[in-house]
């Protein structure tokens, strides 16, 4: 089992808190299939899913900054612009490569880090503009 949702990750947010805790189901479940086997068909829908709910996140994320008037919104803005590029290249080279353990761990690795990273530098100053 991958990291667990702990309140240091809390923003004061619940509905931003809510959807990172979705973040993080979807980093068990992508661990899982590191574990026990992911087929083709598993990881298109996989990338695709997960794609499309972080991009729902961040414009939710994204708005709630630029009403709380957050110092950090225009860095977050901008780090989810990278995150989005670095994940529109992993799905790339999942449609050039196919399904590698390889691609799996570094794939999990990378968001891992990006998502603990973001919420403990950037997200949870929003708890100072709510």
């Amino acid at each position: 089992m991958g990291f667990q949702w702990d309140d240091k990750y809390a923003t004061g947010n619940e509905e931003i808190d809510n959807q990172h805790k979705k973040i993080f189901a979807y980093l068990d479940e992508l661990e899982e299939h590191i574990e026990n086997g992911a087929d083709q068909e598993w990881m298109e829908h996989f990338m695709n899913a997960l794609g499309l709910y972080t991009r729902s996140h961040f414009c939710f994320e994204e708005m709630c900054m630029r009403r709380a008037k957050c110092a950090v919104a225009s860095q977050n803005k901008v780090q989810h612009t990278k995150l989005l590029s670095a994940f529109s290249a992993a799905q790339k080279r999942f449609q050039q490569e196919g399904v590698t353990a390889e691609l799996l761990q570094q794939l999990q690795a990378f968001l891992t880090s990006w998502l603990v990273n973001h919420i403990m530098k950037i997200d949870i100053h929003l708890r100072d503009c709510n």
